[in-house]
């Protein structure tokens, strides 16, 4: 009798509590150790090595209360190193520019200024214990990116002439810039936008560019501009580069030459033909009433009293021949020449 009361009261105590009680904790066992696997996946090492740590705690844990003080350790690591992986990616992305980097992966020039900035910050997050010290390196990190890329453009224009090109990447931009000019305007950017950024010596190109003088009527020989992309398809417009010169403008043969006109030689009057190109053709042969006349310049004075009587031939094309650094050339040459019916090149003279 005393046997089979004990295996009763055994089997009640172990079905209707102890078994139960196993299978709770197991459970919370599993919830915390799925909680330690989240904490793994911040990625950082802060976190492999807690994790560890925690997931042996929890396998040895007698109780469920015992799992669930644990598993409160674990949450608030989550968001301590959630937050580290946040300012180690910060890091990483200040350290790795458009043209120059930390480690001079894919193409970029290696800098050891970047190297040394990757690798302080770095020592400096990982060292934190908490959330609040973390957040606190946020602004440091700012700070001290600012300063690293600032000092870098500074030495890249130490080693340039008074003249400089800049480029900007995203989209590819940029414009001709004093030595001056440059330094006050890198001096006001954060590291995001210098990152992008990069100083070269003014080697240039010459490419022509197509327009109308309903849309550039004060274009000129010796003009500044600034050079936009007009995209028809989004309807927006970029910049592409400023302050370029144009060396030359050429008017449309066609109508400009079907002008009536009168010019004044040095010493006698002529009339030629309404055709100022066979005027042009005869100087070309010799002709010596042709050849007396100044005709150079026509196109030129043609607009200039056209602008001054505040008329103008407004269908009337021009070629504006434009100095800009080779990779923006490559750029222009793509649009005027090849994309002709998506972008479009705008140019705006400089005041």
């Amino acid at each position: 009798m005393f046997l089979i009361t004990g295996l009763v009261a055994f089997g009640v105590y172990y079905f209707l509590i102890a078994k139960p009680a196993a299978e709770v904790l197991t459970a919370s066992k599993m919830t915390a150790l799925g909680q330690t696997n989240i904490l793994v996946s911040t990625g950082t090492q802060a976190a492999i090595l807690k994790a560890s740590g925690y997931s042996t705690r929890i396998q040895d844990a007698g109780s469920v209360t015992e799992v669930q003080a644990i598993l409160v350790e674990v949450n608030a690591a989550i968001q301590v190193e959630q937050t580290r992986g946040e300012l180690l990616d910060l890091i990483a992305a200040a350290a790795d520019g458009t043209y120059y980097s930390a480690t001079g992966g894919a193409g970029k020039i290696e800098t050891p200024e970047l190297a040394e900035l990757w690798e302080t910050l770095t020592a400096e997050v990982n060292a934190k214990t908490t959330e609040a010290e973390l957040e606190a390196c946020r602004a440091a990190i700012n700070s001290q990116a600012n300063l690293a890329w600032r000092n870098l453009l500074n030495c890249e224009l130490s080693k340039l002439g008074d003249n400089v090109a800049m480029f900007m990447n995203s989209p590819v931009s940029g414009g001709y810039l004093t030595k001056p000019e440059a330094r006050n305007y890198i001096a006001g950017l954060g590291w995001e936008t210098l990152r992008k950024l990069k100083f070269e010596a003014c080697g240039t190109v010459e490419v022509p560019v197509l327009d109308s003088f309903q849309r550039a009527p004060t274009i000129r020989p010796g003009s500044t501009v600034n050079i936009y992309v007009y995209d028809a398809g989004s309807g927006t417009m970029e910049n592409l580069w400023f302050n370029a010169r144009v060396n030359n403008v050429a008017y449309s043969q066609t109508d400009i030459a079907r002008i009536s006109w009168i010019l004044t030689g040095v010493s006698t009057t002529d009339s030629f033909s309404v055709d100022i190109w066979e005027t042009i053709k005869a100087a070309v042969t010799g002709n010596a009433g042709a050849a007396g006349i100044d005709w150079s310049g026509y196109g030129g004075d043609v607009v200039e009293r056209a602008l001054s009587a505040n008329i103008g031939l407004y269908t009337l094309p021009i070629i504006c021949l434009v100095e800009v650094p080779d990779e923006i050339g490559r750029l222009i040459a793509q649009y005027e020449f090849q994309e002709t019916s998506v972008k479009d090149i705008i140019l705006v003279v400089r005041v």
